[in-house]
């Protein structure tokens, strides 16, 4: 691997990615075990620690027990530096204090252990790069290794002549190099120290200076009950005295019934005669304890060999418990999103797959909700990144405040999360999961100054719903589970835009679609109506409801501005009951007073395929006393071309319920005949581009070719955008049945409208 001299600001980058971190520190457990002699064992660590911290130039320099001196020199510059410069460059450093000179050009780390500093290991960074905090901790990894290799060695020469405690020990050296997380590195230790004790039980308790508690992580010899309390027991220096005296002076303590009221009470708690403790420590911090105990013939005193055994046990622990401490942290960065803290896509597979695994044996389910920020985009191009960022983030935490302790959150792509519950009721909980976050998604964030609101498009797939076959044959079933909740997405995703799609970015925009929210609960939004003219005796038959957005900062906004902004959001669905209650409830009071005049209202496809909008249209017809006869739902051709499936049954419910079904904008799409067969529909409008191309008296074929067709298909046909004496002639001719434009009436309040309407009767 070679120094790789990064830009804007330099640092020294390897070419690999994060998982190698964990490789390098699994190659450094495995070399103090290698064999060898202690020369050989050095030789592997500086490799190593070039390899895992890239840089020009290495050097270990160390003063051994005995007193010889070892030095090693490894330059990697392949002539791009003065590889005499840079030797007497670090020379200088040697016997200084390492910790004053790490960072930046130069990493200089002691190779110490909690007792004895051995020397130095140094690292030279190029003319043009900088070290990193993650290669600091690489590189005092293996100084700290160095040490251990020291000690390690020195203690089994020591016990030469007890030759079976150098075995043990050497093959708990090898067992400890070969365990990867904390949990299974106690596990080891504590094999190890029933063997090396003599004792009935042992045990591995960690010290967790974050809660200031000690819990056992590894046991043997234990059973039953008392495992289960050995597995439950937490221990603090409030409650032992000897855990006190422990972190102020961590040295080997015997613990029997002469000891304090609380060791008395534990012993009988855990059935023992006595227990020896002995302390491990890393850097001289206080990280935990290896217990020996015993529940029949204790030693009344502190054995100097059971206390030699352990300690250098506790010694190699040390080691052993640092790099695996260090590979935790490794793979927890590699698999957690370093944004938001959550799971990433590799973690969420894995445990999905996990789940899956596991319910096939239970004969529970899984639920997958895969969520999307709508619109996330603009955030960023209206904002910046950073607001972007922050948003991100109050999602995260939003989303977790969604499920239970037991539920999975994730952040699996740029802006897009998952959620993984299991157990029996999964599938049901799927659906509440997805029902409280859009619940809580309804209050704004809070960006800045900004008010923003995060829309969420959310897709659902169960274990016990459609086959994951129908995501491909491809990957495992994992994999498969998340592409059925994608399906799901995007199809929820073109329900709620009605599959409009908008590359509007700026601030405007952004603004508006955050003041739109509400507006109708407000008094903002206004409903204006056009009269429909009978062609056939010129009084006005109908009305169509148009809705205005009276901002009260920037005055009245048009529709041509704010619709596109709610059907792109989803508030189409609010804006648009907005509209059905205020014409229901106009057209009503104008059929009390003698007027019984039809109400024409648009209705987005996001609106008719939401499961309350029936519901809520009965609701406004019963409150109201608006008959369903005279209600016309108009829909634009696109939409029907696009989800005639789809609507196909809410439009015959309506038809049902006697209201009329209007075609808007006719001849803009693609509609066949087959299609307005298949749909119960009572009316097309022509198109005001059509319209406005009658400039004379003749009758565009258009517009005579679309009259024809639908009156051949009993459909009543109504021409827009009349605004000329001409074009009503025309459309007269044609043999349209009504029109509607400015030439025969604009928009106006329900009061304007009415005094019209008088006026035309």
């Amino acid at each position: 691997m070679r120094a790789h001299v990064a830009e804007h600001p330099a640092e020294i980058e390897s070419s690999d990615p994060e998982p190698d971190r964990l490789r390098f520190l699994e190659l450094a457990a495995k070399d103090l075990t290698a064999g060898g002699s202690l020369h050989d064992v050095l030789d592997r660590i500086i490799v190593g620690a070039a390899d895992a911290v890239p840089a020009l130039c290495h050097d270990l320099a160390i003063e051994l027990p005995d007193g010889s001196k070892y030095s090693r020199w490894r330059c990697d510059c392949e002539g791009r530096c003065d590889c005499e410069a840079g030797a007497e460059a670090l020379i200088q450093l040697r016997g200084d204090d390492p910790e004053k000179e790490s960072g930046g050009k130069v990493l200089a780390v002691p190779v110490a252990s909690d007792t004895h500093t051995y020397g130095t290991l140094i690292a030279l960074a190029p003319e043009d790069a900088y070290f990193s905090s993650e290669d600091r901790t690489m590189l005092a990894a293996y100084g700290h290794h160095a040490a251990a290799g020291i000690e390690m060695t020195n203690l089994l020469a020591e016990l030469g002549e007890e030759q079976e405690t150098a075995e043990v020990l050497l093959e708990a050296a090898r067992s400890l190099s070969e365990q990867y997380t904390v949990d299974d590195v106690a596990q080891s230790m504590s094999e190890a120290a029933l063997m090396l004790s003599g004792a009935n039980r042992s045990g591995v308790a960690l010290w967790d200076s974050d809660t200031a508690q000690l819990r056992f992580h590894g046991a043997t010899g234990w059973q039953g009950a008392l495992a289960q309390k050995l597995s439950d027991f937490v221990l603090t220096t409030q409650e032992s005295p000897e855990l006190h005296d422990m972190l102020i002076n961590p040295t080997p303590l015997l613990i029997d019934r002469r000891g304090s009221n609380w060791a008395t009470s534990m012993l009988d708690h855990f059935e023992l005669k006595a227990l020896l403790a002995i302390p491990i420590l890393t850097n001289e911090d206080f990280r935990g304890l290896v217990i020996a105990h015993w529940d029949g013939d204790a030693p009344h005193s502190l054995d100097h060999a059971a206390v030699q055994r352990l300690s250098g046990l506790a010694g190699l622990a040390s080691v052993a418990l640092h790099n695996a401490q260090l590979m935790e942290d490794a793979r927890w960065k590699s698999l957690r999103d370093p944004l938001t803290g959550l799971a990433n896509r590799t973690l969420f597979e894995e445990q999905l797959q996990a789940a899956l695994g596991k319910a096939a044996v239970t004969g529970h389910s899984v639920g997958v909700l895969l969520c999307d920020i709508n619109r996330f985009k603009r955030f960023n191009e209206s904002l910046g990144h950073g607001a972007g960022d922050e948003v991100l983030r109050q999602v995260a935490t939003r989303l977790g405040h969604c499920v239970d302790d037991g539920d999975i959150v994730a952040r699996i792509n740029g802006d897009q999360f998952a959620v993984l519950t299991i157990g029996a009721d999964a599938v049901d909980r799927s659906a509440t999961i997805a029902a409280k976050i859009r619940q809580t998604f309804r209050e704004p964030l809070s960006v800045g100054s900004e008010k923003l609101f995060a829309d969420l498009a959310i897709g659902i797939a169960t274990s016990t719903g459609p086959s994951i076959e129908e995501a491909g044959a491809f990957g495992k079933p994992a994999q498969r589970m998340i592409e059925l909740a994608d399906l799901d997405l995007h199809r929820s995703k073109a329900t709620i835009t009605g599959h409009i799609h908008t590359d509007h970015a700026d601030a405007e925009w952004l603004r508006l679609e955050t003041d739109l929210r509400g507006a109708a609960g407000r008094g903002e939004l206004r409903v204006h109506y056009q009269p429909q003219i009978d062609l056939a005796n010129g009084s006005i038959v109908g009305v169509e409801a148009l809705v205005r957005w009276e901002h009260p900062e920037l005055g009245m906004i048009s529709p041509a501005s704010f619709i596109p902004i709610a059907e792109a959001s989803g508030l189409i669905r609010e804006v648009g009951f907005h509209v059905l209650q205020e014409a229901t409830q106009t057209g009503a009071k104008w059929h009390a007073a003698g007027f019984p005049i039809e109400m024409a209202v648009n209705v987005s496809v996001a609106q008719l395929s939401a499961p309350s909008f029936l519901s809520q249209l009965k609701e406004a017809l019963h409150q109201t006393g608006f008959p369903a006869a005279s209600l016309t739902i108009e829909i634009t051709e696109s939409q029907v071309v696009t989800d005639h499936a789809v609507l196909r049954t809410v439009l015959r419910e309506l038809r049902e319920l006697g209201a009329g079904l209007s075609i808007d904008d006719f001849g803009t799409g693609f509609s066949s005949l087959t299609q307005l067969q298949r749909m119960p529909v009572t009316e097309i409008k022509i198109d005001r581009a059509f319209t406005t191309e009658q400039t004379g008296s003749a009758v565009s074929p258009f517009v005579a070719g679309i009259v024809g067709l639908g009156h051949g298909l009993s459909l009543r046909v109504i021409a827009e955008g009349v605004e000329t004496e001409e074009q009503l002639a025309a459309v007269r001719a044609a043999g349209c049945d009504r029109a509607q434009g400015y030439l025969l009436g604009r928009p106006g309040d329900a009061a304007a409208t009415l005094r019209h309407i008088k006026q035309k009767a």
